[in-house]
């Protein structure tokens, strides 16, 4: 049994595939991850496209389906242990269940809130929890990423209720550097100023001038909006950092090879998608601690209970 075709990303195609391939992809893993069944042909899946009209030649859809299973082998290698699916030949089966791979569950539920807008419109507007645990995740991944280097979560929400002010407090404080005027380039309704994570490397000598990374995560599917932030201009103008820091942007999705590079310019920093936040997993079984992984399993299971299977 496979999720049902998405609403978005899928398109009829007879003379050129309008099939996004991050689209089918997720598509793909999601209904091996969370079905009651651990196994996936190809077959089964020419199958249901041609079935469900998006294509209308067994030919044609193999050639998208060898695209994509070519696709998913390279992210299931990039997981290395921490995947929970293998691609074998023909077929896909799931290897972990789902709970035991929670940080990638986590990211793959999100992504499919591009694929099924309606369904996610379901869940409410309010993503405080969803953006919460994103950044926490993200935290742990860059622990991983970054050893030795100092992160620290910045982010509003109703347990982190801070105001700008007291967010650049901590901020200056923590990388040894003076406050500015801060009340002269923000708003005073202000939160953290597209501020999510402080990542930066802790000299022993106390000074300034340290290596600094300031990371917006977007976890939903609107991310575009928030690609220009956290503005550079306006930190360095708030902190009097001795060198400018470097800006960075977390996705939960997987960004193609023709779009990467793309994104990667817009942000004007380091992009961090989906195989590059799970990167710690790869060879670290217990990147995430056993209370983050209780709650995103918590989160997901609602969702789980809800996703739009093909019965057909």
């Amino acid at each position: 049994m496979m999720l049902s075709l998405p609403t978005s990303g899928f398109a009829r195609s007879v003379n050129a595939h309008n099939v996004k391939l991050d689209t089918f992809c997720d598509w793909i893993e999601a209904s091996v991850i969370f079905s009651e069944y651990d196994v996936l042909s190809t077959t089964d899946v020419v199958d249901t496209l041609v079935d469900g009209e998006i294509y209308a030649s067994q030919d044609f859809a193999r050639e998208m389906v060898d695209n994509g299973w070519r696709e998913l082998e390279r992210r299931q290698i990039w997981m290395g242990i921490g995947s929970s699916i293998e691609v074998d030949g023909q077929r896909i089966r799931r290897t972990k269940h789902w709970r035991n791979c929670a940080g990638y569950s986590f990211l793959i539920m999100l992504s499919l809130a591009r694929l099924y807008p309606a369904w996610a419109r379901g869940f409410g507007a309010n993503y405080t929890e969803q953006g919460v645990l994103f950044e926490e995740l993200t935290k742990r991944s860059l622990q991983g990423l970054f050893p030795g280097w100092q992160i620290f979560i910045t982010g509003w929400s109703r347990e982190r209720v801070n105001r700008l002010p007291t967010v650049v407090r901590e901020v200056a404080n923590r990388v040894r550097e003076p406050i500015g005027n801060v009340s002269r380039w923000t708003r005073e309704s202000a939160n953290e100023a597209g501020l999510d994570v402080l990542c930066y490397y802790e000299f022993q000598d106390g000074k300034g001038g340290s290596p600094v990374y300031l990371f917006q995560c977007a976890s939903g599917a609107q991310w575009e909006e928030k690609i220009h932030t956290p503005d550079i201009r306006i930190w360095s103008r708030v902190i009097e950092f001795t060198h400018t820091p470097q800006k960075a942007f977390v996705l939960p999705f997987s960004i193609p090879d023709d779009e990467f590079t793309r994104v990667c310019n817009r942000v004007n920093g380091m992009l961090l998608d989906r195989y590059r936040l799970l990167l710690p997993g790869a060879t670290n079984p217990n990147w995430i601690d056993a209370d983050l992984s209780l709650r995103l399993v918590t989160w997901l299971q609602n969702r789980i209970d809800n996703l739009i299977w093909d019965h057909e």
